[in-house]
């Protein structure tokens, strides 16, 4: 009798421990719950961006609805209102718009709706866009480009396996020295790994530019011991023939040195290729033609016309990328400055013999650069606004494994 009492009383601890245990899985279960939410990126949108990101965060297999009411607004099918399901926990929705070429700043309002109730609303304004404004994309690479400034805004795109258009570089060209002011350009395992060969391109004028602006070097280079030296390497897009050909257009040339384009500054080009990452890194090149010039170069040289070609007195790189190199965001979406890296390398144009050392002299922020070539460019305008001043301030030469 007792046995049997003992065991009916060792039964019923178990069966209640059994139920107190699932009523505390249960508890923790409802305590890891995530509590459907939406958000945007942001909510003050500048005037030339032409879509707005909605982050969605909720369970997996949760539906959702979400509306835009503004005419101007619309989502990629070009509808005004877009339904779907949850595939992870974590989205990003984009509605899409023109840039604000309105007189007035602009609103629109946002309704979110989840399967299990929660509903979210959201607004956001655009900005007026600035006409002044000559040449406007998305790419965190690309310097402001100003209109009635007499230079010529040009960017290239090529084929890389199955994708067309992809971009490769843009340049800010001067018609009276005959070069680019600065090319800026992406660069990610994407364009450094492939078959392409120099040896199958050919310097060549570059087909978006009047060829009366550009230097005839299809034969040979300038006059004198200057090369044709890439601003854009050309070893920078092994990706497909065609990317590294454009390379060669003669909007991407400088007369360079031959000592200096060989030795110095083709290391230079090297330790920007040793940066690359998982994430984008982001190159500005630059060519400058005031203040002291160094006794080894001339004031001039000519192309193979016999055209004026001014020599630059200093040439300039510019590198931002995300300090780990694996956040797998876009800079411009970084609101915390000690996750993004920035510097600056400033090189007196000079017959530099056989030297090849790259240190720390040469490293300067990308905010004295700007100082360098008095304010007349703007670095980097993607950059949140909390942040650009920091980062661009920034000069580790030893974050970019320079030591000496």
């Amino acid at each position: 009798m007792m046995t049997t009492l003992f065991s009916t009383f060792a039964r019923t601890v178990y069966i209640v421990l059994i139920a107190m245990t699932a009523l505390a899985c249960g508890e923790k279960s409802d305590q890891q719950k995530i509590v459907s939410d939406a958000r945007l990126q942001s909510g003050d949108i500048a005037g030339e961006a032409t879509n707005c990101a909605v982050v969605l965060r909720a369970q997996q297999g949760t539906s959702f609805t979400i509306t835009v009411d503004a005419d101007w607004c619309a989502f990629s099918d070009g509808a005004k209102s877009l339904s779907s399901t949850m595939e992870t926990t974590d989205r990003v929705v984009y509605i899409y718009f023109s840039r604000n070429e309105t007189d007035n700043v602009r609103s629109a309002g946002v309704e979110v709706s989840f399967s299990d109730g929660a509903k979210k609303s959201l607004s956001f304004t655009q900005g007026v866009y600035d006409k002044t404004v000559a040449f406007v994309r998305d790419w965190p690479e690309l310097p402001v480009c100003q209109s009635g400034n007499g230079l010529i805004y040009v960017s290239h795109y090529g084929e890389v396996d199955a994708k067309s258009n992809v971009r490769n570089y843009t340049v800010c060209f001067d018609p009276d020295k005959r070069a680019a002011l600065w090319v800026a350009y992406p660069l990610h395992s994407m364009y450094t790994s492939g078959s392409a060969d120099r040896d199958n391109s050919r310097f060549d004028y570059d087909p978006s530019v009047s060829t009366s602006y550009q230097a005839n070097l299809a034969i040979g280079s300038y006059s004198g011991r200057y090369d044709r030296g890439h601003q854009l390497p050309a070893a920078d897009r092994k990706c497909s023939q065609q990317m590294m050909d454009q390379t060669f257009y003669a909007t991407n040339m400088t007369p360079q040195q031959s000592n200096f384009n060989q030795k110095l500054w083709g290391n230079m080009e090297g330790r920007v290729r040793s940066q690359v990452c998982a994430d984008t890194l982001y190159v500005v090149t630059g060519a400058w033609f005031d203040g002291e010039r160094d006794s080894s170069i001339a004031l001039q040289t000519n192309d193979r016309s016999g055209n004026r070609c001014p020599i630059p007195t200093d040439y300039f790189k510019i590198l931002l990328r995300t300090k780990s190199g694996n956040t797998r965001r876009s800079v411009a979406d970084i609101d915390d400055p000690s996750q993004l890296k920035a510097i600056g390398f400033w090189f007196k144009h000079r017959d530099t013999g056989s030297d090849t050392s790259i240190t720390s002299e040469y490293c300067m922020s990308v905010a004295d650069i700007e100082r360098m070539t008095g304010n007349r460019f703007d670095f980097f305008p993607m950059l949140d606004e909390k942040v650009a001043a920091e980062v661009k301030s920034q000069c580790d030469p030893s974050a970019w494994g320079i030591t000496r």
